[in-house]
């Protein structure tokens, strides 16, 4: 019989803590991306409704929410079409397992081989899907600024001042 248990090294160790580490971060940008769409779609709707400020207090209140409760604005205020919203569910509850339930229902995987690296390839694919979703939630957030008259330029423009006066803060 083969054996297919044997200690986690600390290499694997050190690998599961950093893709931890990834999935909590790529979250949190899904869930800025979704908070900020739940702001400019939901709250403000109309270029110049409201002052800078006022924006930037509401985007700071959704901010405060949990992924699900974000999701629940999303969907009532009908933010996001139906195929995202659906998988954003699915991805809450992947973040679900992995934020309150993967120590105690696959701690013990990382004491078998093969169990191991299926555990890792779940907080991979997780990893992954979070990028995708990113994504989705900013074209979609996109193509609704555009509709309200912001063009691609301006949009890709402002995008570069912002990446680059934070690059020079940290200069």
């Amino acid at each position: 019989m083969i054996n297919n248990y044997s200690n986690i090294n600390s290499e694997e160790l050190d690998s599961l803590f950093s893709l931890i580490g990834q999935s909590i971060w790529y979250l949190q940008n899904v869930e800025e991306a979704l908070n900020t769409c739940i702001t400019i779609k939901g709250d403000i709707k109309n270029i110049g409704s409201v002052s800078k400020i006022e924006g930037d207090n509401m985007l700071s209140k959704h901010r405060r929410n949990t992924l699900g409760t974000s999701l629940r604005i999303a969907t009532k205020k009908n933010i996001l079409s139906a195929d995202l919203i659906k998988e954003l569910k699915l991805f809450k509850e992947e973040r679900d397992w992995l934020v309150h339930r993967s120590v105690y229902q696959n701690g013990d995987d990382l004491y078998h081989n093969e169990k191991r690296y299926e555990l890792l390839f779940r907080i991979k694919s997780f990893i992954n899907n979070a990028l995708k979703l990113q994504k989705l939630i900013s074209k979609e957030l996109e193509a609704f600024v555009i509709q309200q008259g912001v063009s691609k330029e301006w949009i890709d423009n402002n995008a570069r001042k912002i990446i680059q006066s934070k690059y020079e803060e940290k200069a």
